[in-house]
């Protein structure tokens, strides 16, 4: 990986001019007020040479050269610590911005539609939204830049309220079977994984949690045998068979999906996500038709299974969770960082003002000794039909 050998001048990057940066900044859904903070902060990052030939070498290796994320920033820089938030947050957005172009020109060479190319753009503002209620400044955090990347290089696509992988694969180690003659969806853990005696992954710690236990599966010539994952998520301590005969494994590990992503803001109601899994079915088979997907999956703080003794029966967050099937996920969950902010990320959800009713309900959580965990679901293929509460959900 080499870096740009000829730094072309400030006065001829055409990013960093004002008028580039109202363009696509609005393109992106900033309004002026934040438009004309990051522009005045810009100018101040103009003074800083040796950052900004940094910020043209990224520029060159990302969208000049074309390499990936992960081979030009494989780690937080922590520029902050030089910087300070306000300087390296417009830095990162900076950065962000200069890939417009690439991303329109990805858009056009693949003949998809400018209105899908405009609503992942502004997916931007979400961010810097985000940016500036934790920091008090417009900007963009690094580790939301590969998500960012992914809208350029289009590999996330924007459907009304939610978001899709292009391409990806099922990532839960859970095995899916339909029965023959019902049609009836069930699934079994796979072998070796601790659970706890609330049927949850217990992975947080290195220790076992009290009662917790270890599944088993197995299969022979005339059936599958093992830990019983129930609709909303938990794992059954007993063992479970399914002979054969009448069930069909019809999703596991490393299948091809289409996975969904839920970005912040916007109400996330029944109607809006059944519209934007509709808008992507018909997107597939348009665009990918030798794309065979199996179904449609989402792992994410939402689906934490722990949820649905928290919320209100009435939450959106909920009614999401009984419109599909959940399964456990690993991994202690970006919660914090999700609702209270990046502050509170770091140093605790006690040195952050308490704004909404999510946050004060998740707050007593924590302070009760409550810990997040991830959560994944499923819709299989056939069953993506817009029916509110196809696997029979019973919270």
């Amino acid at each position: 990986m080499a870096a740009s050998k000829n730094f072309p001048g400030i006065e001829k990057i055409q990013f960093l001019k004002n008028a580039y940066i109202v363009k696509y900044s609005k393109m992106a859904g900033l309004d002026d007020t934040d438009i004309n903070k990051i522009i005045a902060v810009k100018d101040a990052l103009l003074m800083r040479d040796s950052f900004m030939r940094l910020l043209w070498d990224l520029h060159d290796l990302l969208y000049i050269q074309g390499l990936k994320f992960g081979e030009v920033l494989p780690e937080d820089p922590k520029l902050e610590r030089i910087l300070g938030e306000e300087q390296c947050g417009v830095f990162y957005f900076l950065l962000v911005l200069s890939g417009f172009p690439f991303g329109i020109r990805n858009y056009e060479k693949r003949g998809w539609d400018d209105a899908m190319r405009d609503s992942a753009f502004r997916d931007m503002s979400v961010w810097v939204a985000h940016y500036k209620r934790n920091f008090g400044t417009p900007g963009i955090a690094w580790m939301i830049l590969v998500w960012l990347q992914g809208h350029l290089n289009c590999t996330v696509l924007s459907f009304g309220r939610l978001q899709f992988n292009l391409r990806h694969t099922f990532l839960s180690r859970t095995f899916v079977f339909r029965n023959n003659l019902t049609g009836e969806v069930t699934a079994l853990s796979e072998a070796g994984f601790r659970y706890t005696a609330d049927g949850i992954r217990d992975d947080l710690h290195d220790l076992p949690s009290p009662e917790s236990w270890t599944s088993v599966y197995r299969e022979n010539e005339s059936s599958y045998t093992g830990n019983r994952v129930t609709p909303d998520g938990r794992a059954e301590r007993e063992l479970t068979s399914l002979p054969k005969a009448d069930w069909e494994l019809v999703l596991s590990f490393g299948d091809p999906v289409l996975n969904i992503h839920i970005p912040e803001g916007g109400a996330l109601t029944h109607e809006l996500c059944a519209d934007s899994m509709l808008r992507a079915m018909e997107f597939f088979k348009r665009y990918e038709p030798d794309y065979h997907w199996k179904a449609f999956f989402c792992e994410s703080w939402l689906l934490d299974p722990q949820l649905q003794k928290i919320l209100p029966q009435t939450s959106n967050i909920l009614a999401f969770q009984r419109a599909a099937y959940l399964i456990p996920y690993p991994g202690r969950a970006d919660t914090v960082f999700r609702v209270f902010g990046i502050k509170a990320d770091r140093n605790g959800v006690e040195t952050v003002p308490i704004h909404t009713s999510l946050q004060r309900t998740l707050v007593q959580f924590v302070r009760e000794g409550g810990e997040f965990h991830y959560g994944a679901m499923f819709i299989l293929r056939d069953d993506a039909t817009g029916n509110p509460n196809p696997y029979h959900q019973k919270f």
